[in-house]
């Protein structure tokens, strides 16, 4: 069975998301306008994007500033869909314009202005790894087209898993134009399930995962770590002049959280609790489909909501259907 995810898988797989409210570890912004400049690096031969700045201003403006971890858990879905568009360049400049920039560049020279030395010194001491929301040198788009392609590549190899589809599997598994790489990870695959005694099926599983892992896990590593957060780090701007009006921090406000050091931060992670979420989450057995527990309708005022049970084996009752028609009916005849 082969089934795309959606944003309501991302949903249901965020961890964060039921408190979204106790967590806010990575501001975003998105700006008016970008620019393309070709870069200054000797040997790369590519443009590089960046928030423009109008005339007689060094700062850029903003349109809108979120909280990408929690106000959009769909971002990898659809920075990984861009590569399926029938325009792909036309779809990623509006992605920017929607989510902002990737974040590659740790700081844009052209905006940053050096920190006092007390700033500087407090600096060594207390690391803050950040990446700018402007974008600038770092952000290379030969290097963002190649991540456009892994993130695309690891989500269909993913649902091709959870689906187990042996025909999207070697699609995509052998998709190499060059014909001999193609036959060595053939041939490499079959010595696998000759020695193991594992299925095809099971062997392609088994290749599909470990590249996926391969393409994930240095973006997870590099650009997200564990947090602590608190209600108090979500006080607006505004109030945090007067901390002597904030109210007093308790033990049982401590949350675990995450961070994002940028937006590719921020995806990654999303993709890291979809994939690690098969064991906790339950999965239709005829779409694939991660299945929600959360009430399927609002409570009335003074009532109580009931929740779907919680050894539900189907999304509804139309798979339910399908299911027994394709597994037993159908197989019967």
């Amino acid at each position: 069975m082969w089934r795309r995810m959606n944003r309501e898988d991302l949903k249901d797989s965020n961890p964060i998301l039921p408190e979204k409210e106790l967590h806010g570890a990575l501001s975003w912004r998105v700006y008016e306008d970008y620019e393309f400049l070709p870069s200054a690096v000797e040997g790369i031969d590519s443009l590089y994007i960046q928030a423009a700045a109008p005339k007689g201003r060094r700062e850029p403006e903003y349109i809108k500033e979120y909280q990408p971890l929690t106000d959009t858990p769909y971002l990898f879905l659809d920075f990984a869909r861009i590569i399926e568009r029938k325009d792909p360049r036309k779809a990623l400049m509006d992605w920017f314009g929607e989510y902002g920039l990737l974040g590659l560049t740790p700081r844009n020279p052209r905006y940053w202005e050096p920190p006092s030395p007390a700033a500087a010194f407090a600096v060594q001491i207390h690391p803050m790894p950040a990446y700018d929301d402007r974008g600038g040198p770092g952000d290379f788009l030969l290097f963002i087209w190649a991540l456009a392609y892994e993130l695309n590549v690891s989500l269909v190899l993913y649902e091709a898993s959870v689906g187990r589809n042996e025909e999207k599997l070697e699609h995509t598994l052998f998709a190499k134009k060059d014909p001999e790489h193609v036959r060595q990870r053939r041939q490499d695959l079959e010595v696998k399930a000759e020695a193991t005694g594992a299925s095809w099926l099971d062997i392609l599983v088994d290749a599909a995962l470990w590249t996926v892992f391969g393409y994930t896990i240095s973006n997870i590593q590099a650009y997200t770590y564990p947090d602590i957060t608190m209600p108090q780090l979500n006080t607006p701007l505004s109030k945090l002049s007067d901390v002597k009006s904030l109210p007093p921090l308790t033990v049982d406000q401590l949350t675990r959280s995450w961070g994002s050091r940028n937006l590719l931060g921020a995806m990654s992670l999303q993709f890291y609790w979809l994939m690690t979420s098969a064991s906790e989450l339950s999965r239709c057995r005829y779409c694939g489909r991660v299945i929600s527990y959360a009430p399927l309708v609002p409570a009335a005022e003074g009532s109580k909501s009931r929740k779907p049970r919680k050894d539900k084996k189907f999304c509804d009752s139309q798979c339910r259907q399908n299911y027994h028609y394709h597994y037993r009916i159908k197989s019967r005849r």
